[in-house]
Formats: structure tokens, sequence, C-alpha cells
């Protein structure tokens, strides 16, 4: 039993890929492959490759826009062609030979997307409530104390300021202690006082 497993194994792998090339054909070979690319420095490129079942060809323009095509076999052997573009507005499928319908929600996606809507409504419904009732944070007996402290010594330097503002002290003059200086040449001495404008432009801090 065990030596006729090895054979059923192959014989399956050989239905197989009778069954691929019945529906795709055989691959191509390497020599029927073409491909090209060329570049420069300014950005421009193309390239692209051809063979039997499937080929693509691409060029980018100095301005960055970017064209291109593709086309490919089916499992039915019709040949598929797309045709795209890209540029500053995105990707875009110019052209297509694909017969492509949109997708259809099934009843069970509707009755999840029907709830969803209502529960996003409701929430939404929910947030406008409770921010228009919203009131704002009290302060803790630490804050309250600071901002207390704050505001007294804000009004005091302002009054502070103020009196400083409205208050002209008069300038005093003095002399100041004379200063006797001896000539010896002539025997006499002379006596010097230094003038001395006494001015308060401060008060003091309580």
């Amino acid at each position: 039993m065990m030596q006729l497993l090895p054979l059923c194994l192959l014989l399956l792998a050989s239905v197989l890929r009778a069954t691929a090339l019945r529906d795709y054909g055989a691959p191509p070979s390497t020599e029927s492959v073409s491909q090209y690319h060329t570049q420069d420095e300014h950005g421009q490129y193309a390239y692209g490759y051809t063979s039997p079942l499937y080929s693509k060809h691409e060029t980018r323009n100095v301005d960055g826009v970017t064209h291109g095509s593709y086309s490919y076999v089916d499992a039915t052997g019709r040949k598929q062609t797309v045709d795209y573009q890209a540029d500053r507005a995105g990707f875009r499928v110019i052209s297509s030979s694909l017969q492509q319908r949109a997708n259809e929600e099934t009843p069970e996606v509707a009755t999840l997307r029907a709830q969803h809507l209502a529960a996003h409504a409701a929430a939404k419904l929910r947030l406008s409530a409770a921010g228009s009732e919203a009131t704002l944070p009290l302060d803790t007996p630490e804050v309250a104390a600071a901002k207390a402290a704050f505001f007294r010594r804000f009004e005091a330097e302002k009054r502070r300021h103020q009196l400083k503002a409205s208050t002209v002290l008069p300038n005093r003059t003095i002399l100041s202690q004379p200063i006797y200086v001896y000539q010896p040449e002539s025997g006499l001495v002379y006596q010097y006082n230094r003038l001395l404008r006494q001015s308060r432009d401060y008060l003091p801090v309580a």
C-alpha cells in the first residue's frame, strides 16, 4: 500500500499539469519574451515587456506624468487590456476591456450598515447634549489660594506704581563737608564745597 502512494501522487500531478496547460496554455519560453528599458538624467524613462500571454508598457515624461498599458490572457482565453495614467490627480484607469460590475451589498451587510449609522447618529446626539450642559472645572483649594495670593500681590504692585508716578519729590541742594587745600607757594588755604543733589525715585515696598 505504501508503495502505491508515490505512484498515485505522480499521476495526480500529471493530471493537474495537463489541466493547467489546457486552460491557460503552456508558459512562454524565454526566447518569446522581449523587454526594453531606457532612462535619462531628467527622470524620464520607458520600459516594457511583451510575451504571447501578457505584456506591459510604461513611460514617464519630464513633467512627471506617467502613461502605461498592460494586457493579459484570462482563463477564458480572452485578452484583457488596461490603459492607465498617473499624475498630480493620482492613478486613474483611462480605458479597460474588463467587464466589471460594482459590488452589491448582501442583506447582512446592509443590516449592519444601518445599525452602524443609527449608533453613530445616537452617539453624536449624546455628545452634543453633553457639550451644552458642560460646566467649567472647579479650582482645588491649593489653586484657589495661589490665585488669591497672586491677585493681592498684583494689586499691591499696581498701587505702588501709581503712587510712584503721581508723587514728585523736591530736589534739595546740599553742600558737602568743606575741603581745605593749602598752597605752599602763596601760603594760602582754600576752602572748597561740592554741591550734592538729593533725589529719591523710589518708594519702600510694604
